[in-house]
């Protein structure tokens, strides 16, 4: 009857041991996607950022055909295209055209720093699944050899036997001829 408790121990203790790796398999998993989802989220920021760099661009070039038209207005109407209202619509253009393209510059570099910062926290987390898929594995192991000690421990507690009457002693007394050369007389 012992060696069944030891059996089960054992099965117990290999029934611990998967279950812990099926479980550290599974954080590994959730690592990996994690991993996956920050080189996605770096991607689809640079490919954000791209976008704003592009707006950047075609607000310069915006600002340069506005500028282009208010001088050929001008010259069309004979007045000089970099003095008097010809030239405040330009200086205007200047400013409302640097201030959009100072925008969308700022915009690509929050994007961008934006991704990396959600990126670096996926991987954080990516990195903290692939830590507590060693501490499962390790405490798997622990609890395995946990149960198989008290396995072992039941089956050598019930492997001794037990008597079934108590046994009592005869003491010898000291007035026996043994001790008697000691006290003569």
């Amino acid at each position: 009857m012992a060696w069944v408790g030891l059996a089960a121990s054992a099965v117990s203790a290999l029934g611990a041991i998967s279950q812990g790796a099926a479980q550290a398999q599974a954080l590994g998993a959730q690592a990996s996607a994690l991993e996956s989802q920050a080189k996605f989220t770096e991607f689809s920021g640079r490919q954000k950022a791209l976008e704003h760099r592009k707006r950047a661009a075609d607000e310069l070039e915006k600002t340069l055909m506005i500028q282009a038209r208010i001088n050929a207005q001008a010259g069309a109407g004979n007045l000089d295209p970099f003095s008097g209202n010809p030239g405040a619509l330009k200086i205007r253009a200047l400013s409302v055209g640097g201030t959009n393209f100072a925008m969308a510059k700022g915009n690509e570099r929050i994007t961008q720093r934006l991704a990396k910062t959600q990126a670096d926290f996926q991987r954080l987390q990516a990195s903290q699944a692939r830590n507590a898929a060693r501490q499962v594995k390790t405490q798997a192991l622990f609890k395995a050899a946990s149960t198989i000690g008290q396995g072992a421990m039941n089956f050598y507690q019930s492997s001794i036997p037990t008597p079934s009457i108590t046994p009592s002693f005869n003491y010898p007394s000291f007035n026996t001829p043994m001790n008697n050369w000691l006290y003569p007389g």
